[in-house]
């Protein structure tokens, strides 16, 4: 019978978690690039008639990490007699590998044919002289392996061609770097885009490969080091189109955007949309050098940009030498910062954890400089890992260094080989410590009351999502919203749930997960309290108390390291004499405060006062650092805070009482509780978090 239907299903695979559960979600966070990309090109091969006039072509695309793959339906089309089918596992990082194997495995025992492309594949068949086992095993199976970009002259319509005409090979491969300046671009799919909490986002890639060369990136082996680039015609046609169907929010997943030779026409381009009245914002990668290149960040300022997200990997300076990334400069680090924050635009930083010079204590010190000194707004930790494709990979696969065997564990969130300064777990610990210090409540109280006004709302999300994410030990860039698991999607080898042990655990983990978001409803409606107003006077008086003890806490440890102890004295002395004097200019000047609370500021610095004069006599050497760092800490600031900033006091009151009475509730103390105050803290509760709520509801 003559085939009159083709039907190409694109499914990005997902990973598994540590107990074999396949990572999916409710809501994902950021849609794939490629899914969309590959179905455009699709079906540009489609309309070219290239497979002949009578043939239906027809394209789904599916996201394993958001929606469960139609397996049975697939199954089912392709044994109808008139209908060739062929599955596509597209995009496939490595610690996606075995969840795709596991997929393409499933489809090939029902005869379905199957191919595999992305990083893994064309990175292994880049920089290695023969085929891995894993993907040796894909081809016993009858699997077909895809190295290049799709966009390869005459690749995808080879392939689609070859199964149509029930003929697949074994291999296609594409060694050239495709010019892509007219080759399609990824369209927002609205079905797809359903699946992620922000609809009205898209992803385009404007240009591929980088001019560097880091020793952990496999982009240069798989993408060229030689700058590739969309027409800026192209891109802006498409943006301006997609604006109409609702898409006004990009992320440029270009590898190095401030690298293209086109990017002055795109931002060109944009600025003028926004003239027309079509205001596009986006976000985009580049170097730590981009800023210095004339009228860069003027223009993103005025085409929408709203992040950047830069690769600075480490503060440290053996450490970018060790990795090839002799382009970073340290010393220039809070220069680079300061410059994208006069253009209104917030830092989002790439960092890595396991460098060959890091240890946990420098891992600590390196953090504490990026949040202090550097004061970048985001950063994403990431632990070294050699992927397939890398330099790193390479060297140690050719010199038989040990390294994970479990490609799912290859998502720079695991240990995957013995790190020379770190025993085992040590990094992992490291890692989480990173997270654990950067999104702290008060390193994020720090940020948001440096954030500018127009860009608060978007990083007090931001903050909520990077914050959950570090509580539950997860990744933001690999999780999404309500974690779904389905009791039999479970990786092979490990023992499928009965019904009721599976609903059951199932229960008290979205049990313990809500009551995880309602903690950080409690907590960030005190940040809230602490950041929404930074013009204020008293909200001016505490970011500058906040900077300025952040500085002083930098330099105390740079002095702990270098022995000074009375360097380190006249350092705290200086930040408590410029607090008091400072408390006494808003008591004086803070008319919008009562009268009662200008005469508690008062009596705060001259508590200040107080302090600093048995300074010397309290405590012989360190311990008296020691101790004036837990006074700054405990006394000025919190006291401060709940002095000048209106229900904070009451906020943490109520926290404190809640806390209590969850510990009676649980240890079966609850008739000893005060229940005195119960009445007041319900009402304060409704009140402000009705009014919190509200609030950042109506910024979503």
């Amino acid at each position: 019978m003559k085939i009159k239907h083709l039907r190409i299903y694109y499914v990005r695979p997902s990973t598994y978690d540590d107990e074999g559960h396949v990572v999916r979600y409710w809501r994902g966070i950021l849609p794939s690039n490629t899914l969309c990309c590959l179905k455009s090109l699709t079906c540009d091969v489609a309309c070219s008639a290239e497979l002949g006039q009578d043939v239906e072509v027809s394209v789904e695309i599916y996201d394993d990490a958001v929606q469960q793959i139609p397996k049975k339906r697939i199954m089912r089309q392709h044994r109808r007699e008139d209908t060739r089918v062929i599955v596509g596992l597209a995009g496939v990082q490595t610690n996606q590998f075995a969840r795709a194997m596991d997929l393409a495995l499933e489809f090939r025992a029902a005869d379905v044919p199957v191919m595999i492309g992305g990083f893994h594949v064309s990175g292994i068949m880049a920089t290695l002289p023969e085929l891995t086992p894993e993907l040796q095993r894909l081809l016993d199976e009858g699997a077909t392996l895809v190295r290049g970009e799709a966009e390869a002259p005459g690749l995808l319509a080879a392939i689609l061609r070859d199964a149509l005409n029930g003929g697949l090979k074994p291999i296609y491969e594409s060694r050239c770097y495709p010019d892509i300046s007219n080759a399609s671009v990824p369209q927002p799919d609205k079905k797809y885009l359903r699946r992620f909490r922000c609809r009205n986002m898209g992803t385009i890639d404007t240009s591929r490969g980088c001019p560097f060369g880091c020793s952990f990136c496999s982009v240069i082996n798989v993408q060229g080091r030689k700058m590739r680039h969309r027409s800026a015609a192209c891109v802006l046609e498409t943006i301006a189109m997609n604006y109409d169907r609702g898409v006004d929010f990009y992320f440029f997943t270009d590898d190095n955007f401030s690298r293209s030779p086109v990017w002055e026409e795109i931002l060109d381009g944009l600025i003028e949309m926004r003239r027309e009245g079509r205001a596009v914002s986006f976000m985009l990668q580049c170097d730590t050098k981009a800023h210095r290149i004339p009228r860069f960040a003027e223009k993103l300022e005025q085409a929408g940009c709203y992040m950047v997200f830069v690769g600075m990997e480490s503060v440290n300076p053996e450490n970018l030498r060790a990795m090839g990334k002799t382009q970073n400069d340290v010393s220039r680090y809070r220069e680079m910062v300061d410059a994208w924050h006069r253009a209104k635009i917030l830092v989002h930083v790439g960092y890595i954890i396991g460098l060959p010079f890091d240890t946990r204590e420098s891992v600590r010190r390196d953090v504490e400089v990026l949040r202090n000194q550097v004061q970048v707004d985001e950063a994403s930790f990431f632990m070294l890992t050699p992927l397939p494709g890398s330099q790193d990979h390479q060297e140690m696969v050719r010199g038989l260094v040990p390294i994970d065997a479990d490609l799912n564990n290859y998502d720079s969130c695991h240990e995957t080989f013995r790190h020379s300064r770190m025993a085992p777990g040590q990094w992992r610990a490291a890692y989480e410590d990173a997270w654990d210090s950067f999104y702290s409540k008060e390193n994020i109280v720090n940020v948001l009351l440096r954030t500018p006004r127009e860009r608060y709302w978007g990083m007090l999300w931001i903050f909520v999502w990077y914050r959950f994410c570090t509580i539950e030990k997860t990744h933001p860039m690999m999780t999404g919203l309500v974690r779904l698991k389905e009791r039999k999607a479970r990786r092979a080898g490990y023992p499928r749930e009965g019904r009721i042990a599976y609903a059951w655990r199932r229960a008290t983990e979205l049990a313990r997960t809500f009551r995880r978001y309602a903690d950080l409803f409690f907590e960030f409606q005190e940040i809230w309290l602490l950041t929404r107003k930074p013009d204020d006077p008293r909200w001016a008086t505490l970011a500058d108390l906040r900077a300025k003890w952040a500085e002083a806490e930098q330099r105390l440890h740079e002095s702990d390291l270098a022995g000074r102890c009375d360097a380190a004295s006249q350092e705290v002395r200086a930040m408590l004499e410029a607090a008091a004097e400072r408390m006494r200019q808003l008591a004086s000047a803070g008319r919008r405060m009562n009268h009662g609370a200008r005469k508690q500021l008062l009596r705060k610095a001259r508590e200040i006062d107080a302090y600093l004069k048995g300074f010397e006599m309290q405590l012989p050497g360190w311990r008296r650092v020691v101790d004036a760092e837990r006074y700054v800490s405990d006394s000025l600031l919190a006291g401060y805070e709940e002095l000048a900033i209106r229900y904070v006091a009451q906020r943490r009151r109520f926290n404190a009482y809640r806390r209590d009475l969850i510990r009676r509730l649980k240890t079966g103390r609850i008739l000893t509780a005060d229940v005195s105050l119960m009445p007041r803290a319900i009402l304060f509760e409704l009140i402000l978090g009705l009014r919190f709520g509200l609030t950042f509801i109506s910024q979503l």
